[in-house]
């Protein structure tokens, strides 16, 4: 085989059914690989910067890493924001890249796409390489394999020169080695067990760190043995479904667009226990409301990542470990114990808090909307907008995976191919994607994409003619002094019709439900702009 047949059969080995991206001169031959597999599907972008979004919700809808090939240079380097956004929510995402030929390596001499790749890939990978011979690409694929699963997922880059691609080679596909979790401690099992049957008001504080372990069902089980609510931070949403009768929310009930101030805003629960059970949690800024939210010293710490054990609050017990079987060790304990749940002064406490009023845009309450319309296991991929810290806050989700946003690195402009990513996953299933004009500019062009592979998702954008949360920070904290934050926008309806989407326009919210049900029904993508109120900043 060639060197780019043998890579294009170590995905297939490693179970790769779809790759994003767009071809490039020193990837052809991997395309013409591809041409001949066609058990792998390809989606072509029309920018490496989306098409590295649609690998990332392809990898957190499904929870197995998502691929996309794009060319040496500045294919790479429109990819580095994605990279960002896998690397700080702890996404298995793969990037392969082309490169110029081994004997120009490291010697500038003004080849095109001309680049030391992997030190501008280096600070947003767990590794990377250059694969530097055909017959070392299988050990490399199965590398880059180990690396994005295991212990706390994280993205790879491996970058393939041209001439090495086009090497002839007897090599074959490896499989690459299963991880063994590191064993348990016993001892700090039994020290939180202790800490926990003790409580009087333990809490659970679930991150995304559960999801990334399916431990959901055993994280439920400690929640029912203690009968303890379970709190979510920002990537722990759908770990429990929010109508369990544990499920106590988000930390959060809305935030300020800057994170300051946030205390008043900050669910009540951590205060109200005397012991926390953080799993998976590294106490973000955005998950702690600005690091403002109280915990108990009873601080029981479950993390994979070694690093993150104390590093933003102090613990009693720290427990470096798989979060799922840190889980099940840990229910096998309380079980022995047999805990007195009858004494938790939950119960009485979770009936007198008041309810927040619900976060909705001036003049359209659109989360419930959203709610009632959408099937329990709809997928939503949300762009960086008001409308996704509204649903992030009060959007009821029911199950792990289905509620895919950007929460560390921010990045605008995630959600339409964040959606189009879970919808080459799961084509039968109901996605939403939530924009603001701001984000949605930024990768509309999509759209191209969303018809030619007929990905058929729904994109809710809300045109507020702002970037909503600059100019709240503007009007907060520099006396409404605006600039660089007003929009000229494109019509939105027509811009979707030039692309051979649906396009629709409400402008009241008894229009909005029609306009989703309409979208939904048809047999193509389709854009509904929502048009804000002129005093909904």
């Amino acid at each position: 085989m060639t060197g780019a047949e043998l890579l294009v059969e170590c995905l297939a080995l490693h179970g790769v059914k779809v790759v994003f991206g767009m071809p490039g001169g020193h990837t052809a031959s991997v395309y013409d690989a591809l041409y001949h597999r066609p058990s792998i599907r390809h989606l072509l972008v029309r920018n490496e910067h989306a098409g590295a979004f649609m690998a990332d919700g392809y990898a957190r809808a499904t929870g197995t890493p998502g691929v996309c090939l794009v060319a040496a240079g500045p294919g790479l380097a429109n990819c580095v924001t994605g990279l960002g956004v896998a690397y700080s929510d702890s996404v298995p995402l793969l990037i392969l890249s082309g490169q110029m030929p081994r004997a120009a390596l490291g010697i500038p001499r003004g080849y095109y796409h001309e680049m030391d790749a992997l030190k501008v890939t280096a600070a947003l990978t767990r590794w990377n390489a250059t694969v530097g011979s055909a017959d070392d690409i299988p050990g490399h694929v199965a590398r880059a394999f180990e690396a994005m699963t295991a212990g706390r997922p994280r993205p790879v880059h491996l970058e393939f020169p041209v001439d090495v691609l086009k090497e002839k080679t007897s090599a074959r596909p490896q499989k690459a080695a299963p991880s063994s979790p590191a064993p348990v401690d016993v001892r700090a099992v039994e020290e939180a067990a202790e800490c926990l049957d003790r409580a009087r008001r333990p809490l659970i504080l679930a991150g995304g760190g559960v999801v990334a372990a399916e431990a959901c069902p055993a994280l439920l089980e400690v929640a029912e043995i203690l009968r303890a609510p379970v709190l979510t931070t920002p990537m722990g949403k759908g770990c429990i479904a929010d109508d369990h009768p544990l499920a106590g929310g988000m930390t959060f009930n809305r935030i300020t667009s800057d994170l300051t101030h946030m205390r008043e805003h900050l669910s009540r629960l951590p205060e109200l226990a005397d012991a926390v059970l953080a799993v998976g949690c590294r106490f973000s800024q955005l998950a702690t409301g600005n690091w403002e939210m109280p915990l108990p010293p009873d601080l029981i710490q479950i993390d994979v990542d070694e690093q993150e054990l104390g590093r933003n609050y102090p613990v009693r017990v720290a427990l470096h470990a798989h979060a799922r079987r840190a889980l099940e060790v840990l229910v096998e304990s309380l079980r022995s114990r047999g805990a007195d749940t009858a004494s938790r002064d939950w119960p009485s406490i979770l009936r007198s808090l008041p309810r927040p009023e619900r976060w909705r845009i001036s003049g359209l309450d659109l989360v419930p909307i959203l709610r009632r319309v959408l099937e329990r296991d709809a997928i939503v991929a949300c762009d960086i907008t008001r409308l996704y810290y509204m649903m992030l806050a009060n959007f009821p989700t029911y199950a792990p995976r289905t509620f895919l946003h950007p929460s560390g690195f921010i990045s605008m402009g995630y959600g339409l191919p964040g959606a189009l990513g879970a919808k080459a996953a799961f084509p039968d299933r109901t996605v939403l994607a939530v924009a603001g004009d701001g984000g949605f500019l930024m990768t509309c062009q999509e759209l191209a994409c969303a018809v030619q592979e007929r990905l058929h998702v729904v994109a809710v954008v809300v045109n507020d003619r702002c970037l909503s949360a600059m100019k709240g920070i503007q009007n907060r904290s520099f006396g409404g002094r605006h600039i660089a934050v007003d929009l000229v926008n494109p019509d939105f309806v027509k811009l979707a019709e030039a692309y051979g989407a649906l396009g629709l326009r409400v402008h009241r919210e008894e229009e909005f439900e029609p306009a989703l049900r309409r979208a939904f029904s048809t047999d193509r993508p389709a854009v509904i702009e929502v048009v804000a109120p002129e005093t909904a900043v």
